[in-house]
């Protein structure tokens, strides 16, 4: 069974709900890690190329889920649980 198709509306809505922060940089959109109280840390980010979010309906591409994995352990079947 292949990877499942996860939908930019469906990241967007997991990550807003889940306290992390989305911004817009030229037409991309940077997913940032919630505050944990220590102001020294850096946050994790992952940076969505403007192709596949901006619109609700654009699907991820399997290395956006990947990069997603790794900075936050946040898993495809997660996101798709809650949307």
């Amino acid at each position: 069974m292949g990877q499942p198709n996860v939908k930019w509306g469906c990241v967007e809505k997991y990550f807003t709900n889940h306290g992390y922060e989305i911004h817009s940089k030229g037409g991309d959109k940077i997913l940032v890690a919630p505050r944990d109280g220590d102001a020294r840390r850096t946050r994790q980010t992952v940076l969505i190329g403007h192709h596949y979010s901006d619109h609700k309906g654009d699907t991820l591409s399997p290395g956006h889920l990947a990069k997603i994995r790794r900075a936050f352990g946040v898993t495809a079947e997660q996101i798709l649980a809650e949307c």
